[in-house]
């Protein structure tokens, strides 16, 4: 009887054991900005967010890109989905055991990984970018546009020709501390970031004792990369584009595609909802514009001719509707 009871309580404790290095490792918090690198095809690339519920994971990246997931049980891999303008797919990602690092890969609906990536925890606000400002106060510091480059927490920057920004963010909060100078004088300056580094308010003086000169207020000019590879069903309201499927190949701002007896070549800037370009098919050639919704998901255009006709052209992505499965 009593050995029957010690080797419960043995039982017992194995499994009070296992339960408990479980817990300890799906413990390991990931919420905040990570700095990601790929290798292979490229899913996301710089600054991804992760928020954390428990074992349930949410990510954003790039333009309107989701990633929802689940820590395994017992483990610290995470079983994922992917979501953007391009479709959706799986996600793979391993983190470490301080919560610092992940490793990982993608792939689409039905495919083997498409992709690497590694991304490590980003302590600070990444405020490298292009900004419009509005500028309040003296003459010195006056301009439309900002630019910054970061560099762990130091920062440089300038705002116009023969000007000069230097600071340093705070590791602790999203306050950068500096200096500007400029043919027409120097001074001092402090920008408070919005979380997601998108916008700043911020002061600026004359000298490092005297009192504000004026505000400073900014936000981003977008510059991401809209995708729009894929398969696409159209309508036209003329002989051009007669077909009712699109199907899109893109190399960075270049985009080509084909259609029942034409193709198309186009031009996407970054930071643009707007392909324009050529196409011909067996009614002719011409120029098009396209303009796709804000998701990626759909678009509105016009297509005209040589001959001066005109027309109109609508798309909506073709999104696999299918589990994500892994060969």
């Amino acid at each position: 009887m009593i050995k029957g009871c010690v080797a419960s309580l043995g039982v017992a404790i194995v499994l009070l054991s296992v339960n408990t290095g479980a817990l300890a490792q799906n413990a390991v918090a990931i919420a905040g900005n990570w700095t990601v690198t790929p290798t292979g095809e490229t899913l996301a690339t710089g600054t991804v967010k992760l928020a954390q519920d428990g074992p349930s994971i949410v990510g954003t990246y790039g333009q309107g890109g989701k990633i929802e997931g689940k820590f395994q049980p017992g483990s610290l891999q995470v079983d994922a989905n992917w979501n953007d303008s391009r479709g959706t797919g799986w996600m793979t990602i391993l983190f470490a055991a301080d919560g610092n690092r992940f490793s990982g890969e993608w792939g689409r609906p039905g495919s083997k990984p498409s992709g690497h990536f590694v991304g490590t925890r980003f302590v600070y606000p990444a405020v490298t970018g292009l900004y419009n400002v509005t500028v309040t106060g003296g003459p010195e510091l006056m301009s439309r546009r900002i630019t910054l480059h970061q560099l762990s927490l130091d920062v440089v920057g300038n705002y116009g020709p023969g000007t000069q920004l230097t600071g340093t963010m705070a590791s602790d909060a999203n306050t950068l501390t500096g200096t500007w100078k400029s043919p027409s004088g120097n001074g001092w300056i402090k920008l408070q970031f919005a979380d997601d580094s998108k916008s700043f308010q911020g002061t600026w003086g004359l000298s490092p004792d005297a009192e504000s000169s004026g505000h400073i207020d900014g936000s981003i000019v977008n510059t991401a990369q809209l995708w729009v590879r894929g398969l696409w069903q159209i309508a036209s309201s003329g002989t051009a584009f007669a077909s009712n499927v699109l199907t899109l190949q893109q190399e960075g701002q270049t985009v080509t595609g084909s259609f029942k007896g034409g193709h198309l070549q186009g031009t996407l800037s970054r930071g643009s909802l707007s392909l324009s370009g050529t196409w011909r098919d067996s009614h002719g050639t011409g120029v098009f514009l396209l303009k796709f919704a804000s998701d990626g998901k759909s678009f509105q255009g016009t297509w005209t001719t040589k001959g001066k006709n005109a027309g109109s052209i609508i798309g909506k992505r073709v999104i696999a509707a299918t589990p994500a499965l892994r060969q």
